[in-house]
């Protein structure tokens, strides 16, 4: 059940476009007290806040230094709140942007909430090239590698790397999110069955404690 309300919501967002970070923080640590499930803090305050301020910048309805400011914030917060690190984990993910994706904020949510379920993992952060994430996993040997990929257009990239992924390590769960694959992700994902499309991190989070718990 979702435990942000709406005001809650409008409350986080004003203070999040005026850049006012003290108060941002407030908010969640007040949700926080009051029981809310930080993944869903994760997706009705930080997440809805910045796709709301993101179509507001396409609009030209808010200027690039407000958008930037919105998104440090919230990377701030992220990590001000995180989860405490799992203890005697079991299981290793490697968790990172593709080349020439920049936006790592979803990533850095998504390496959190392999954590609440008791994992261990490496989070990479934004564009890291083909050849460095096949290397990092032959080093790592982790259990599932987590993609984001968000830009269509960098569909050729994203392939390069899940072919690689799949030749080299062809039994390891390779979980893929972003709004690339939203409309189209099985079509794209048909040659690789070591992959799976998770679109959102409600879902991540029911996989992880259905397949490994």
């Amino acid at each position: 059940m979702n435990s942000i309300k709406e005001s809650h919501f409008l409350d986080f967002y004003n203070n999040l476009v005026d850049g006012n970070k003290d108060k941002c923080s407030d908010i969640v640590q007040l949700l926080l007290n009051e029981g809310a499930d930080l993944k869903d803090i994760y997706v009705d305050l930080f997440q809805k806040a910045l796709y709301r301020i993101g179509k507001l910048w396409d609009h030209n309805e808010l200027t690039i230094p407000e958008e930037h400011m919105a998104t440090q914030i919230t990377e701030f917060l992220i990590a001000k709140f995180a989860p405490p690190s799992p203890v005697n984990s079991n299981r290793k993910a490697v968790v990172t942007c593709i080349d020439k994706e920049f936006h790592e904020i979803g990533p850095r949510m998504v390496s959190y909430i392999f954590e609440m379920n008791n994992w261990k993992t490496y989070f990479l952060g934004a564009s890291v090239p083909t050849k460095e994430i096949v290397k990092y996993v032959k080093q790592i040997d982790p259990d599932a590698v987590a993609l984001s990929f968000g830009l269509y257009l960098n569909l050729g990239r994203f392939l390069e790397l899940v072919d690689h992924l799949t030749k080299f390590f062809p039994h390891k769960r390779i979980i893929v999110g972003g709004q690339a694959l939203k409309e189209n992700s099985d079509n794209v994902l048909k040659k690789y069955p070591n992959a799976l499309y998770i679109p959102s991190i409600h879902e991540l989070d029911e996989y992880l404690k259905k397949e490994y718990s």
